[in-house]
């Protein structure tokens, strides 16, 4: 049982490594979020992500109309 944890922890901080990576935020910071939360994270990356998504949409309309 402990060793299916495990193994699911590091899938899912490779996995949210990746996509960390993909989306250009911190990958160390992500993928330690993977290996201590497991399949957790994967929502939280999820609302981060387009947090950032939309602050930087934002930013660059506030640029574009000055």
């Amino acid at each position: 049982m402990i060793l299916i944890v495990f193994v699911l922890a590091l899938i899912s901080a490779w996995y949210l490594g990746y996509l960390a990576f993909a989306a250009g935020l911190p990958v160390a910071r992500w993928s330690l979020f993977g290996l201590v939360l497991g399949p957790l994270a994967i929502p939280l990356f999820n609302v981060h992500s387009e947090l950032a998504l939309r602050k930087i949409r934002h930013r660059d309309e506030m640029t574009i109309k000055s």
